[in-house]
C-alpha cells in the first residue's frame, strides 16, 4: 500500500502504548471525569451518550472534562472515537473534550445514505444541535477527519471558534503527491489506490453474505488485525467490522474521498472547490509528519513529502492566524505516536480560542 491516505482502524488499535487507569467504564464515561493518560479501554466496550438525531437514528457520543470552548473530534476514514483514545484524556484537563462515531460505524445507527462529506457535516451539524453542545466549538479531524471539519467550518463559520487538522485529507494532497513521483512509483502507488478500493468492495461483500460473521479468521484484512490488545474489544470490533452497515459505511466514505480513477479530485474534494473557506482571524493549526511515507524510496519520499507539506501548509493559510507544526511521527496517526505533541498544540488553540470568545462577547456586550 504506497498511498498514505488509506485509513484502516485496525493500524489505530493496535498501538496501545501507556499506563491504563484502574477504572471501571462507568467513571472514564463520567461528564466531567478528567483521565489524564490513554482513556481506558473498557469505555470503548460500551456505547457512551446516545444522541438522537432529528430523523429517529442515534450517534454514539464520547465526552469528558468541562469547560468551553468544547473540542469535539473527528476521525479518520474508518475510524471512530477509538481513534482519539490517547489524546481525549490528556486534554480533558483544559476543556470538554468530545469524540463519536459517525453513522454505522460503532455504536452509532447506520444511515440509508452513502457517507459523503455533506452527510457527515450535517450528521455533525445536527448532533451538536440535539445535544446543545455550547458554541463556537473546537473542530479537531484527522486525515479525512481533517476534510470533514474544514468542510463544516465553511458552511457554518459561526459554530466554529478553531480547527485542529491532524495529518489532514486536504484538498489536492494526492495530487500533489503523485504530481512529483517518477513512473514506476506513480504506477504503484495507483495500484495501491485500486487495490484499497477493491478491498473495500470485497469486505462489504463478504460482509452481506455473512462471511464475515462466519469465519473472521479467513478475512484478516477485512477484521481487526493484527489483534487488539484487549480481548473484549478485539471481539468486539470484529462483531462491529462484520456488519453489513459499517462495511458499508467504509465502503462509501472511500468512493468519496478517494482520488478519482484518473487520479484526479475525490468527491469530496470537488465538492469543498463549491465553498468558500475563509476562517478570518480564527486560529487554525495544520499538525504535518514528517517521517511517513515508509514504503517509499529515501528520493522518493523525500519529494513526496515536501510536495504534500507544502500542501497542508496551503491550508494552514486561509487563516490569518492559521500556522503549520510539523511532527516527527512515522506513523500518520500522530495522535497514537504523539500524543504529546496533539495535546500540547490543542492546548494552545483552545487558549487563543477562549481569548477571541471572550473578547468578541465583551466587545458585542458594550454594544448594547
Amino acid at each position: 500500500m504506497f498511498n498514505i491516505l488509506r485509513k484502516w482502524r485496525s493500524a489505530v488499535v493496535v498501538v496501545l502504548w501507556g499506563a491504563l487507569w484502574s477504572v471501571g467504564p462507568e467513571v472514564a464515561a463520567a461528564t466531567h471525569q478528567t483521565v489524564l493518560t490513554d482513556v481506558p479501554l473498557a469505555a470503548y466496550e460500551h456505547a457512551q451518550t446516545l444522541v438522537a438525531l432529528p430523523d429517529g437514528r442515534r450517534l454514539n457520543l464520547f465526552c469528558v472534562g468541562a469547560g468551553t470552548p468544547v473540542v469535539i473530534f473527528e476521525a479518520g476514514g474508518g475510524d471512530d472515537s477509538l481513534s482519539f483514545r490517547r489524546v481525549q484524556g490528556r486534554l480533558a484537563a483544559v476543556t470538554r473534550v468530545c469524540s463519536y462515531d459517525r453513522a454505522g460505524m460503532g455504536f452509532s445507527d447506520p444511515s440509508d445514505s452513502p457517507t459523503t462529506v455533506s452527510h457527515v457535516v450535517n450528521d455533525l451539524h445536527a448532533l451538536i444541535r440535539q445535544e446543545a453542545i455550547p458554541l463556537p466549538v473546537v473542530l479537531a479531524g484527522h486525515s479525512d477527519g481533517g476534510l470533514y471539519v474544514t468542510f463544516y467550518a465553511a458552511d457554518y463559520p459561526e459554530d466554529v471558534a478553531g480547527l485542529v487538522l491532524i495529518d489532514p485529507d486536504s484538498p489536492g494532497l494526492d495530487m500533489a503527491a503523485t504530481k512529483v513521483l517518477d513512473q514506476p512509483w506513480l504506477n504503484k502507488w495507483r495500484a495501491g489506490d485500486q487495490s484499497d478500493m477493491n478491498q473495500a468492495r470485497l469486505c462489504f461483500s463478504l460482509a452481506q453474505s455473512g462471511d464475515l460473521a462466519r469465519t473472521p479468521a479467513r478475512y484478516p484484512k477485512c477484521m481487526d488485525d493484527p489483534p487488539n490488545a484487549d480481548p473484549v474489544l478485539h471481539r468486539l470490533l470484529n462483531a462491529q467490522l462484520a456488519r453489513p452497515s459499517e462495511q458499508e459505511a467504509i465502503l462509501t466514505e472511500d468512493l468519496d474521498t478517494n482520488p478519482a480513477p484518473d487520479g484526479g479530485l475525490s468527491k469530496a474534494e470537488l465538492a469543498f472547490q463549491r465553498v468558500h473557506f475563509d476562517f478570518g482571524d480564527k486560529p487554525l493549526i495544520v499538525l504535518s509528519g514528517i517521517d511517513e511515507l515508509g514504503m517509499l524510496p529515501p528520493q522518493e519520499r523525500t519529494k513526496v513529502g515536501k510536495a504534500m507539506l507544502a500542501n497542508q501548509a496551503a491550508l494552514a493559510s486561509h487563516s490569518t492566524q492559521g500556522k503549520q507544526i510539523l511532527a516527527n511521527s512515522r506513523t500518520e496517526y500522530i495522535q497514537t505516536s504523539r500524543p504529546d505533541v496533539v495535546v500540547h498544540a490543542m492546548t494552545e488553540l483552545v487558549g487563543k480560542a477562549r481569548k477571541q470568545i471572550e473578547s468578541r462577547t465583551i466587545a458585542s456586550d458594550a454594544k448594547k
